[in-house]
């Protein structure tokens, strides 16, 4: 048992550490605060549909798309982004938005994420609505499902 939980905590550590070295080195966001519980959710949780590559890949693309619809719909590009000194209305609208958005999404496309849910608010509030930032969001994704699918099959023999 102890055994399995340190070759669990290394896995999403590497993880992590692969994801933050790539965006230091690349001077891109590519680690973020929805890819944690992702990464936690395939390692921890292999079992979980929300673990599976598709429901990851496809989870987070809605949230990309929710978010920028928010932001579109709601023309809270230009509001200032949250911050530790406020948010500003239309980020309210935005962000609820874009979360209802995502959770429909998710739901009929089948692809439940949970962590695709902080992804559209990462967008929607503001902390990464640039094109470039959208972008980073997906490759981090694309990255970690690429990586973290090998790994989340082996994990499945080894929690029975």
């Amino acid at each position: 048992m102890r055994k399995n939980i340190f070759i669990a905590a290394l896995y999403e550590a590497g993880l992590l550490l692969l994801a933050a070295l790539l965006a230091y080195f690349l001077h891109s966001p590519l680690i973020f605060t929805s890819l944690g519980p992702t990464i936690y959710e395939m390692i921890e949780t292999p079992k979980q549909p929300s673990a599976r590559l598709y429901n990851v890949l496809v989870g987070h693309a809605t949230g990309i798309v929710a978010g920028l619809v928010a932001l579109w719909v709601t023309h809270a590009f230009a509001a200032p982004a949250i911050s530790v000194h406020g948010l500003v209305f239309v980020r309210v609208l935005s962000a609820v938005l874009a979360g209802f958005l995502t959770v429909v999404g998710t739901l009929l496309l089948k692809a439940t994420q949970p962590a695709a849910v902080s992804t559209t608010l990462l967008i929607a509030l503001g902390t990464m609505q640039t094109w470039h930032a959208v972008l980073s969001i997906a490759c981090g994704v694309a990255l970690i499902a690429a990586i973290g699918e090998p790994i989340r099959r082996s994990r499945l023999k080894s929690v029975g």
